[in-house]
């Protein structure tokens, strides 16, 4: 036995060891800035979901180049405006997944990008909706001619698993504040509630009309005409699409990179393009701004992703990144960057008062992406100015919690559950049972006062009374023009808007260029290994079900999550 473990302890030092080094060769390959041709023009794929922001990963870095995100595009546009090496762009879409404020972002991207006089181009070999509202932002727009855009609008799907949960012996009891709180749903109901219905048809409204605005305003075509094309036809070839004047031309895309060789334009993807550092072309190389990301779901411990809860903004990273960039001294001011729909409530006040103080010692702007929502609107709440795009979903100011009951599914399996308590309430946190009157009446008393305080913070920081607070709250989820026109915001605008303020906040002057530092930082290899030989050691963990992991992120938790999310083609 003992030659045994020696024998494994020797296997997995040489793996170890062989990893470092491949590692190693990589990263230095991979640190040589690519070759950009004296004539090129920059190939941009859009494929899959698109995060806010991805820090330098040296496990991908193995096996791939670092992948886009909202940040690398909106550099990669602003680079290829002055470097003149690049001569024009190319935005190739397969099947990317945006939110509507992500495309808002992109969309002024293109725009600035447009102002240096470069073109760009976009190839759809087939489309969507949000896909077409993006290319119809460039110059010229391209399809196959046999290829298919669906123009269908807009819709929401809600799934609700009470029922589901019932058949196989489980019972979800949550307790929230707020009407329009209404995220525990999808467990307690088996259909949408009037209040959330109310919600989501105010959004899709705002919604359909932005699209038939973007549209019009990027085709120069009546509103009434786009509305007609969305409603009575929705699905167009390329022959078609170019008759009624979507897009420019109806023939194969390789012609456009066939015109682009015969100038002797080489292709460079965005990717490589990406690794060229911005100061070496002259922009963003004095003053620091420091971008720190609250991406995901708000939780404890470090930044990770979660099969279950998606990406996860993690409050001991954020908290260290906020605390870095204020006492660093060549920072002069600090951009918060939001996109969660929220989570856990103490850790999202905890990263509340990390920007708090951050705000009392360097101007702190908060900047919106598709969501700043519950939790995500709380740590907002801190900051000198908060700013978010017109269809970004911001509010949501309300709190539940709860947990499930499994009596019914252990009875189901032949799980017997002896109890035996001491203490009226001591059944609180059971798995076994429903609470009771007693143990529900403790769960609202707390939820409630957690509102109480919620809708006072909102109010103190957003100058309004106690009660125009709680009428803007209840939970409701609005629109970042909604919440503007509510007080909930400062302005609307997009990143670069943050970035302008930031400036004029730290007395830097309007035509200074400045550097921005984005946390989290690069990943470190060590913590990436450990981290990666912490998932496989839960593989071995099969006995923890999905129910279970479920039951585990949300029992008896306070938590500041937006109701809903709003995935669409």
């Amino acid at each position: 036995m003992k030659s045994f473990f020696k024998y494994l302890l020797v296997l997995v030092s040489g793996f170890v060891i062989l990893f470092l080094m491949l590692f190693l060769v990589i990263s230095s390959l991979a640190s040589t800035e690519p070759v950009v041709p004296d004539e090129a023009y920059l190939h941009i794929s859009l494929s899959g979901a698109l995060p806010d922001f991805a820090p330098s990963d040296p496990l991908q870095e193995l096996t791939e180049s670092r992948p886009l995100s909202l940040q690398s595009l909106r550099d990669v546009l602003e680079k290829a405006a002055v470097d003149e090496r690049i001569k024009a762009t190319v935005i190739y879409f397969n099947f990317p997944q945006l939110g509507m404020a992500q495309i808002e972002e992109l969309r002024d991207a293109i725009a600035r990008y447009r102002e240096s006089g470069k073109k760009i181009y976009a190839q759809l070999p087939m489309g969507f909706t949000r896909d077409y509202l993006l290319a119809a932002a460039c110059d010229s727009v391209y399809m196959p001619v046999t290829a298919n855009l669906f123009l269908t609008g807009i819709s929401s799907e809600i799934s609700h698993y009470k029922d589901l949960l019932g058949k196989i012996g489980v019972e979800a009891e949550y307790v929230h504040a707020g009407a329009y709180k209404t995220a525990p749903e999808q467990y307690t109901r088996a259909k949408a509630s009037g209040a959330q219905k109310e919600v989501m048809n105010r959004l899709l409204d705002q919604m359909f009309e932005a699209i038939i605005a973007m549209i019009s305003s990027s085709r120069d075509m009546d509103p009434k005409k786009v509305r007609e094309l969305i409603d009575k036809t929705s699905g167009f070839t390329g022959r078609m699409a170019e008759e009624v004047g979507l897009i420019d031309r109806a023939r194969a895309l390789r012609i456009l990179e066939e015109r682009f060789k015969q100038r002797g334009w080489e292709k460079i993807s965005a990717r490589n393009y990406a690794r060229i550092p911005v100061s070496s072309l002259g922009i963003r190389n004095k003053e620091r701004i420091a971008v720190i990301e609250v991406q995901g779901v708000i939780a404890g411990g470090s930044n990770s992703d979660d099969p279950f809860l998606g990406t996860v903004a993690g409050s001991d990273d954020i908290i260290r990144d906020i605390n870095k960039a204020v006492d660093s001294r060549s920072t002069a001011a600090i951009i918060l960057r939001i996109d969660s729909p929220g989570g856990s409530a103490i850790h999202s006040d905890a990263i509340y008062e990390a920007v708090r103080h951050a705000a009392e010692k360097k101007p702190v702007i908060a900047t919106i992406g598709d969501y700043g929502a519950s939790g995500g609107y709380y740590v907002a709440l801190a900051a000198d100015t908060i700013i978010a795009n017109p269809l970004s979903l911001v509010g949501s100011i309300g709190v539940f919690a709860g947990k499930f009951n499994l009596k019914g599914l252990n009875n189901k399996i032949g799980v017997g559950v002896d109890q035996i308590t001491r203490g009226e309430n001591a059944s609180l946190f059971s798995t076994n049972s429903r609470w009771s009157a007693s143990e529900r009446r403790i769960m609202q008393g707390l939820i409630d006062r957690f509102y109480k305080y919620f809708v006072q913070l909102t109010a103190t920081h957003r100058k309004l009374d106690y009660e125009q607070a709680d009428k803007v709250a209840q939970g409701r989820v609005w629109s970042g023009k909604e919440g503007h026109e509510k007080g909930l915001l400062d302005m609307t605008g997009n990143f670069y808007t943050a970035v302008a303020l930031a400036k004029e906040s730290a007395g830097i002057p309007e035509t200074t260029s400045v550097r921005l530092v984005y946390f989290p930082r690069e990943k470190k290899l060590f913590a990436e290994l450990f981290s990666f030989m912490s998932k496989a050691g839960n593989l071995l963990n099969l006995w923890q079900s999905p129910l279970e992991k479920l039951i585990n992120d949300y029992q008896n938790r306070t938590l500041l999550i937006v109701p809903y999310k709003i995935s669409w083609k």
